[in-house]
């Protein structure tokens, strides 16, 4: 039975197939061996964004430039919890070796959940950088007092678009649109979670859309932060609720298409 050996294994085991099994698989699939790599995608697409919205807003004059650049900073993480997690699932079919990973005994929440750890870290730290800059350029004052929150708001921000890129890969296992359904996610939220637009200017069902979304809450406990205007223990509890959500039901959605690919013999149907 899937995972009976990992369940009888020992912590030790199940650590390090969470951790490290997940990091090389996050290498192997985005070829991030090397900084050539990884700063251009990771780095050059937030940093654009971030200073064309600032320009933008500042001519348009239509919010303060540090509502701009907390948005977009945060933001930023969404590109590697949609893509990472999904592609790296997706990305076992396409190299024809989703069948080997699931012909191992290993626990499948264990094995699966582990990608979401390198998306979680490299989400974190590629908003940290957006903040910095916005930081250097003059664009944002970030107080001393307020980084203890300020940093749990961007870790609870790419945890929740973490956890939706798992649930895009889920559905890549039956798939082949699991990429062009990450685009659309990215840049509804862009669109509909408050990075440029406050929710309040959206029509009513657009907002309800975007509360719901990944990220929403989040940016808005970073601003509250930064402003030390209070309430940001409550925003990122309903970020973390959203997040767990996405995480069960990615794993349910992961068993079920397992199941159904067997049945299928699609596995590797790239």
């Amino acid at each position: 039975m899937a995972g009976t050996v990992q369940r009888h294994a020992g912590t030790a085991v199940t650590v390090r197939l969470f951790f490290f099994a997940g990091w090389r698989s996050h290498l192997a699939l985005f070829r991030w061996l090397r900084p050539s790599a990884f700063i251009p995608t990771v780095l050059g697409v937030p940093v654009v964004q971030l200073v064309w919205f600032v320009h933008l807003g500042r001519y348009l004059g239509t919010y303060p430039t540090e509502y701009y650049v907390v948005g977009n900073a945060l933001n930023a993480c969404a590109m590697a919890g949609l893509f990472a997690p999904a592609m790296s699932i997706q990305g076992e079919r396409l190299s024809s070796t989703l069948s080997a990973v699931l012909a191992t005994p290993a626990n499948r929440a264990v094995m699966f959940g582990g990608r979401i750890g390198p998306a979680v870290l490299i989400g974190t730290l590629t908003s940290a950088v957006m903040l910095a800059l916005g930081t250097a350029l003059g664009w944002l004052h970030i107080p001393v007092a307020t980084l203890p929150q300020l940093a749990l708001a961007v870790l609870v921000t790419a945890l929740s678009c973490s956890a939706c890129g798992l649930l895009i890969g889920a559905i890549g296992l039956r798939t082949r649109e699991a990429t062009f359904l990450a685009n659309v996610v990215l840049y509804s939220m862009l669109l509909l979670c408050g990075v440029n637009i406050p929710l309040s200017r959206l029509p009513g069902w657009l907002a309800a859309v975007g509360t719901a979304m990944p990220m929403s809450q989040g940016i808005e406990a970073a601003r509250r932060a930064l402003s030390q205007t209070g309430g940001v223990p409550g925003l990122l509890g309903w970020e973390l609720l959203k997040a767990a959500v996405l995480v069960l039901l990615a794993l349910v959605m992961l068993r079920v298409l397992e199941q159904i690919s067997r049945a299928k013999a699609a596995l590797d149907d790239a």
